[in-house]
């Protein structure tokens, strides 16, 4: 059964990647004819933000930026607006979810028997497993970067601090998983609620 989901899942990727390379040749093709004009949209550009990706309301935030930003950007370059705009969503998010900081506070003693992670350990973890799942399977270390979450090498539950060597960084689905493998399946499965 195992070799099985396995064949399929390898030919449903290349499958995809067929549907992908089939795409940008559409795309091209769409391009090289200027069909996009006659679905109103004067570029391949225009045509791909507005019919493909993202809604009308998203759509029309870019234009706002972009004339909030001219004294900056005096030409509303949309790629300039967009790369300050997400710059300053990265730092935000880095401040809240990493504790990112140009001035660190120093470590405090932590209460013991706390799940606190401390600020110091988060910034130290998140630099040490570049920003991605830590998780190292059979065919190597898990590519993902998003639903990161910082996990217990040695489980809280068992003893486990709140250390820069005992904490990696896993995605959601790895760390539930190492969850189920160190407790039996009904206190993993209250972890997930």
């Amino acid at each position: 059964m195992r070799a099985f989901t396995l064949a399929k899942v390898r030919r449903l990727a290349g499958d995809e990647r067929r549907a992908t390379a089939a795409l940008i040749v559409a795309l091209a093709e769409l391009d090289a004819r200027r069909l996009y004009l006659r679905e109103g949209c004067s570029s391949l550009f225009r045509y791909c933000t507005q019919v493909f990706t993202v809604s009308a309301e998203t759509h029309q935030k870019l234009p706002n930026a972009q004339n909030l930003l001219r004294h900056s950007i005096p030409a509303g370059d949309a790629a300039r607006s967009l790369d300050r705009a997400l710059s300053r969503l990265l730092r935000e998010l880095e401040r809240t979810k990493l504790a990112a900081t140009s001035r660190p506070r120093g470590a405090h003693q932590m209460a013991t028997g706390s799940r606190h992670i401390p600020a110091a350990v988060k910034r130290e973890v998140w630099s040490r497993d570049a920003g991605q799942c830590a998780f190292v399977g059979t065919a190597g270390r898990c590519t993902e970067g998003g639903l990161l979450e910082f996990h217990h090498v040695m489980p809280h539950a068992d003893g486990g601090p709140a250390t820069v060597s005992n904490i990696e960084l896993r995605c959601r689905a790895h760390n539930q998983f190492e969850a189920e493998r160190s407790f039996p399946p009904l206190l993993a499965e209250g972890c997930r609620r």
